[in-house]
């Protein structure tokens, strides 16, 4: 089995996570869903029924999931999905200007293969939308906080975290002694 591959990535001022993962040979597909906190705010679904009887089938099942999850990353940089993200979080989601840079958290996995890039936003997307009369705007601002952001992602692995969980959890519940 192939193991999935995540990305955090600043996109106009906002902090998305972009997942991909294949699924296994009953069902061969690849998914790729870029999320805001744990909001899928939009999808891509690869299949490769065709390579089954390869003998490489991990590599080439990887190499399949890489491309595509880098087709979703450019997707976003280049604004593809800001339609659906302004119309899901509000018209204020954009809180950074036209044309800021867009920052990718690469795993550590990948550090030594990156070479860092700066993206810029395309011309002519909108950064405030019109809404149609009647209807209220509603702030990025004044949403409730999303299950992943910038105060929820780390810089430690999970492992890490979890074991620093436990060992202040038992502290704090320590039996006392008989």
């Amino acid at each position: 089995m192939v193991s999935g591959v995540n990305t955090n990535i600043r996109h106009r001022g906002v902090l998305f996570h972009v997942q991909s993962e294949a699924s296994d040979i009953q069902n061969p597909h690849i998914l790729t869903h870029l999320f805001d906190g744990g909001n899928i705010l939009a999808s891509m679904k690869g299949e490769y029924g065709d390579k089954l009887g390869s003998e490489n089938l991990d590599v080439e099942v990887r190499a399949m999931m890489e491309n595509q999850h880098k087709d979703m990353l450019r997707a976003l940089t280049r604004g593809e999905h800001d339609e659906a993200i302004i119309s899901r979080m509000g018209v204020d989601v954009f809180y950074g200007e036209k044309g800021q840079d867009t920052d990718v958290t690469i795993p550590p996995s990948e550090v030594a293969e990156a070479t860092p890039v700066t993206v810029e936003s395309p011309e002519g997307v909108p950064t405030v939308m019109a809404m149609p009369e009647g209807t209220e705007s509603v702030s990025a601002k004044e949403q409730p906080s999303r299950a992943f952001g910038d105060s929820v992602v780390s810089q430690k692995p999970l492992d890490e975290v979890v074991l620093e969980f436990l060992v202040d959890h038992a502290r704090k519940h320590k039996r006392p002694s008989k």
